[in-house]
């Protein structure tokens, strides 16, 4: 059962509209009387609400959040207890994967740069607080105003083993495919599966179910599907590189899409998809 626009979801906020429903949680557009804003709240199903580990996980990315302060992450507002519910600030621009899908050409080299620098501030910020995403994927990347912002931290955790195929499949380092220990590396990986992915309009491993393809392959070169410059998707392809070993630093990446931007005519900031 989804509440109803003006219904009150918990005291000070009604609800404006349902924006998506996963698994185990609810995702409403709500107003917030306190701050006389909208907001957005992610608030257990009703049927999943004795689900005691995703509610533990929904606490757990609210109380993450609120500790963290970065340009490119999303802000959280609020935990509620009743019901278990976090409130986040409202952005108002598109995916990357929308715009990747509504866009009739490819996103510009120029923009790739300032796509890729956002998402290593914000990446270098969460690994510097001890922290790894491990879900980077265009759905969970919003461009607001030239911005990008990183969005939901529900997988996020210190490094360490996890169980096989946690996150998403078709942007999974290859020891999150195999439930092995994630590190650093494995978010550069995600990274490198973003960058692909806004570079060539595809997946870096696009099957959607089965075998795991990048326990098989690596991603196909970049080069193949786009004409880039050498240095930036050699940069792209390393992030890809199965080995964790062999993958640059979050922060040798950022250097790379720098320097790639102290050429004549880019863009002063990443476009929205309008």
């Amino acid at each position: 059962m989804l509440l109803d626009e003006g219904s009150r979801l918990a005291p000070g906020y009604e609800v404006l509209g349902h924006l998506s429903r996963g698994a185990d949680l609810d995702v409403y557009d709500a107003w917030s009387l306190e701050r006389d804003c909208r907001c957005v709240i992610k608030v257990m199903r009703p049927d999943r609400a004795g689900h005691v580990p995703a509610r533990e996980r929904l606490v757990e990315e609210g109380r993450l959040l609120l500790g963290l302060a970065h340009p490119h992450l999303v802000r959280c507002y609020e935990i509620l207890e009743h019901p278990p519910a976090v409130v986040l600030e409202t952005l108002t621009g598109a995916t990357l994967a929308r715009i990747i899908a509504e866009r009739r050409r490819r996103l510009p080299a120029a923009d790739l740069c300032h796509l890729g620098l956002h998402l290593c501030s914000a990446i270098g910020y969460l690994h510097r607080q001890g922290i790894l995403h491990l879900d980077l994927k265009p759905s969970n990347v919003i461009s607001e105003m030239g911005h990008a912002k990183v969005i939901d931290l529900s997988l996020a955790r210190p490094s360490g083993r996890v169980e096989a195929g946690l996150g998403t499949r078709q942007y999974l380092a290859p020891e999150q495919a195999r439930g092995d220990t994630v590190t650093t590396a494995s978010d550069v990986f995600g990274i490198g599966g973003v960058l692909f992915a806004a570079a060539t309009a595809t997946r870096p491993f696009p099957r959607p179910d089965g075998p795991f393809e990048q326990l098989e392959r690596r991603a196909v070169r970049v080069r193949t599907l786009r004409r880039l410059s050498s240095e930036m998707a050699a940069t792209i392809d390393a992030c890809l590189e199965p080995a964790p070993r062999d993958r640059p630093t979050v922060g040798e990446v950022r250097r790379t899409l720098d320097d790639a931007l102290t050429e004549p005519g880019a863009p002063p900031a990443l476009g929205d998809g309008s």
